[in-house]
């Protein structure tokens, strides 16, 4: 069985060098093909005819074609048709005849003859063509946009397959003479943001590229003005992490003046491609000092609802906060062997067994609350929770993860009114602090 198999494979492979050699030696060719390069190709009608069903309707079925000897094709050059032709004569193409630089337009080919199976070898040496590249990213979105220039992106492996390549990497490197404005549409749109954290860390981050991506689109000096006002993504994370403005308020009069000169091309090319950043999850400081100086950038509306909803944020926090700050351990609801340390916001207990200490305010309502517990000095199990006594007769002599009342480390349909508290035995201490 495995000889009659080798056999197989052995005629195949000789068939397909005949045929490979038929072609290129022009070998009783009866029919030519011409690229919009204006080379022609010699080819065999009976090849064709047998091998492609759209070669089929043209030569049999009456069309122009099936009476010309040179058939030409103003979509594909010659290179393009090379590809097609071997694989039609061999059944596969090879690196000497298929290259990155045409391999846009030669799935757009395949595509438009119908050969599936040829379109699946085309991806496959992206594939393998691109792992040996350190460019990969930049060469994978220059074909991108040579696709989409020419197909759409519904139901199209190659264009999925390079958008995979694309986001496995940060969008910073890849070069903006790189990408035209349908590619980079298209990038967008096929992000995972729950799962994707490599392509852009921050809204601003996305924000700051599709700008200078859309200046130097414009000119030169509009890429200058924008780069040069425009702070980097790395000082905003500066910023995030330690509130110092690292970058100048620029002058409003000189930056509208300068804006003014390209803000009509800059909203045309940027309205779709700004649809994909989230405005509401970028600093409110940036947004004032950056972004809403840039007249039109962002719709008024938009930035409107964004402060709102900051301001309603920030007052909800502030509300919290206050409330937070004043937490402080209650010397009336405690263990009969705890003791402050120096201050009610430190703890500790000489019991050899679990007691517990609550805050003396609660915390009430919904929304979210946050405290520290600060562990100044570990005991054989030291548990950090929550509280109530409303309706019930508390003892504070026990560990408070046992109780009815008592809730720590997780917790789930929570009563209205909870005291921050934790549960000690000897040598532990714990201190309470606002975050």
């Amino acid at each position: 069985m495995k000889s009659n198999s080798a056999e197989i494979e052995n005629t195949a492979n000789s068939l397909s060098k005949d045929l490979k050699f038929a072609l290129d030696n022009h070998l009783f060719s009866d029919i030519k093909l011409k690229g919009n390069d204006g080379e022609e190709i010699n080819a065999h009608r009976i090849i064709l005819v047998s091998r492609s069903e759209v070669f089929r309707r043209m030569l049999l079925n009456e069309m122009k074609e099936s009476t010309q000897e040179v058939i030409e094709f103003p979509e594909f050059s010659s290179k393009t048709l090379h590809v097609i032709l071997e694989y039609l004569y061999t059944e596969k193409v090879t690196e000497k005849t298929l290259k990155i630089d045409i391999i846009a337009k030669a799935f757009h080919s395949a595509d438009y003859f119908l050969l599936e199976q040829l379109k699946l070898q085309i991806i496959e040496f992206v594939l393998h063509d691109l792992k040996s590249k350190e460019n990969k990213i930049n060469i994978s979105a220059k074909v991108l946009s040579q696709l989409l220039e020419c197909m759409d992106t519904s139901n199209n492996k190659l264009v999925d397959t390079l958008c995979i390549i694309i986001n496995s990497a940060p969008l910073k490197s890849i070069e903006y003479c790189n990408l035209t404005d349908k590619a980079l549409n298209c990038i967008l749109s096929k992000i995972n943001r729950e799962e994707n954290t490599i392509f852009f860390k921050t809204e601003y981050e996305l924000f700051h590229y599709i700008i200078l991506w859309t200046a130097n689109n414009i000119s030169e000096e509009a890429l200058l003005f924008y780069n040069s006002y425009l702070p980097s993504p790395e000082i905003i994370e500066r910023f995030i992490a330690t509130h110092m403005k690292e970058w100048n308020v620029h002058s409003l009069s000189n930056t509208e003046k300068s804006h003014a000169i390209y803000r009509s091309t800059m909203l045309s090319m940027t309205s779709s491609l700004l649809n994909y950043v989230d405005i509401g999850q970028i600093h409110p400081s940036i947004i004032s000092d950056i972004i809403e100086p840039l007249n039109g950038i962002v719709d008024s509306n938009i930035l409107l609802d964004t402060y709102r909803k900051k301001a309603l944020l920030a007052e909800k926090y502030s509300n919290i906060l206050m409330r937070v700050a004043l937490l402080q351990w209650d010397g009336r609801a405690r263990g009969s062997k705890m003791n402050f340390d120096t201050s009610p916001f430190i703890v500790f207990t000489n019991s050899s067994s679990h007691e517990w200490i609550r805050t003396s305010l609660p915390i009430i309502g919904q929304g979210l609350f946050e405290w520290g517990i600060v562990v100044e000095e570990i005991c054989c199990y030291f548990w950090v929770g929550i509280c109530t006594e409303n309706g019930f007769d508390v003892n504070y002599n026990s560990w408070l993860g046992t109780q009815a009342y008592g809730w720590v480390l997780a917790f789930s349909n929570l009563p209205d009114v909870v005291y921050p508290s934790v549960s000690l035995c000897k040598p532990g201490k714990a201190r309470i602090v606002s975050i």
